[in-house]
C-alpha cells in the first residue's frame, strides 16, 4: 500500500516545466531534492542507486503524456523522507 505524502499539479509554461525539472535533476545530483507547494513541502534524499521509468502514452482522445518515475529504497538510520 503506498501513502501520497506531496502531490502538485498545475498548469504551467514549456519553460517553467524545463526549469522544474532542472531543480530536480541538481537535487537529485547532489543528494537532495526539496519539493513545496504552498504549505505542504518535502525533503527526499536519494539513495546513490535508483530504478528509473519513462513512459510515454496516448489517450483515446489523442492526449499524450510523458512520466518519469524515480524509486529507491529508504536504507540505514537516516530517514529519506522529511515533511516539514
Amino acid at each position: 500500500m503506498s501513502n501520497v505524502v506531496f502531490k502538485n499539479e498545475e498548469k504551467i509554461s514549456r519553460p517553467e516545466i524545463s526549469d522544474n525539472i532542472r531543480k530536480i535533476a541538481d537535487g537529485l545530483e547532489k543528494g537532495e531534492i526539496n519539493l513545496k507547494a504552498g504549505e505542504e513541502a518535502v525533503k527526499l534524499r536519494p539513495s546513490s542507486s535508483c530504478e528509473f521509468e519513462i513512459k510515454v502514452e496516448e489517450e483515446t482522445d489523442g492526449e499524450l503524456s510523458l512520466e518519469m518515475e524515480i524509486e529507491w529504497n529508504s536504507n540505514g538510520d537516516e530517514a529519506d523522507l522529511e515533511i516539514g
